[in-house]
């Protein structure tokens, strides 16, 4: 049996889903609690590797695991991989784009719409019996009519930009290159620089990979750029963030809401600073997990590795990185 080991830890629902998708002549290897430790244990008896987002595959893990033949992504990110040492050791990386790329949209436009509305207060004031209709509703806005600015115009912003169409918005987007003429015109797209995308955006949406580069992107300085009252949105990853800079910008009202799936540090520990601000929505990193974009990561996962594993290289959909 060839083992594939699983660096995030899975149980209930998910893992029966995660069973029922297993190819046979494959078994899993499992982490129960999660651990580092427990990882490192396992790496020298894996032959695949399923990597989740959390746990950084370093070199050492890398050196470790004498029988890995290939890493699958779960999804697309990259930034919890020592890509160098899987150069260096010739280990082909194979990437997920786009399998869960409508379910962040969808999640993403939820969370503009939820901010717009100010949802939690609205919900939280009903449920203890504060009945001020036009009180509350003349403090919350619609989605038509604003500027959106999407910083990255990958498969989510793209799918995202589809499903804006039908609310009478203007986008803005910036990313390294445009997307080009044809897909501008169709989406009714502006492709412009960042400094103009944070002056001119009603809602900044952040959909970009975490680099050295981007690490930090939205700080103190980015902030103050932006339209007073601005709203912010990010479903990719928790360090393009300054999770300080954000707060205190929530705090004198430059930012008036923010609604954040990804986070600095996950789980969100004690202390972080987002957790007592009423304008800030917080979700834990779900966007791009629904029944069926998990199942449809899961399969596509795994009849990856089982083409891979018997030398059907032209049949893998998915893309290879490395």
């Amino acid at each position: 049996m060839k083992t594939i080991l699983l660096t995030n830890t899975y149980s209930g629902r998910p893992l029966e889903i995660i069973r029922g998708a297993l190819p046979g002549g494959f078994e899993l290897l499992l982490s129960p609690g999660g651990s580092p430790e427990e990882l490192y244990a396992l790496a020298p008896e894996a032959d695949y590797i399923l990597a989740g987002g959390r746990f950084a595959i370093s070199e050492d893990f890398i050196g470790r695991a004498a029988r890995l033949k290939m890493i699958q992504r779960s999804g697309v990110g990259l930034d919890s991989i020592d890509l160098d040492s899987l150069r260096r050791r010739g280990i082909p990386l194979y990437v997920n784009p786009g399998v869960n790329a409508r379910s962040v949209a969808e999640h993403t436009l939820l969370l503009m719409l939820a901010s717009l509305r100010r949802l939690p207060q609205i919900d939280r004031n009903t449920k203890n019996g504060i009945w001020k209709k036009q009180e509350q509703g003349v403090c919350t806005s619609e989605l038509s009519g604003k500027t959106v600015g999407l910083i990255g115009m990958g498969h989510i912003a793209k799918t995202l930009a589809g499903l804006l169409r039908p609310f009478n918005v203007r986008i803005l987007y910036y990313d390294v290159s445009p997307a080009g003429a044809d897909f501008e015109k169709e989406y009714s797209l502006e492709f412009t620089d960042l400094d103009r995308l944070l002056k001119e955006s009603d809602i900044i949406s952040l959909h970009c990979a975490l680099t050295e580069q981007t690490r930090g992107l939205i700080n103190a300085a980015a902030l103050d750029k932006t339209k007073p009252g601005v709203i912010i949105v990010n479903t990719a990853r928790g360090g393009l963030i300054d999770t300080a800079a954000l707060a205190a910008a929530l705090g004198s009202g430059q930012v008036s809401f923010a609604a954040l799936d990804v986070h600095e540090e996950e789980p969100l520990p004690a202390d972080y600073k987002l957790l007592d601000y009423d304008n800030v929505i917080l979700t834990p990193h779900i966007g791009g997990v629904t029944a069926d974009s998990f199942g449809a990561m899961m399969r596509d996962a795994f009849r990856n590795i089982k083409c891979f594993d018997e030398g059907k290289l032209e049949e893998i959909k998915q893309y290879r990185y490395l």
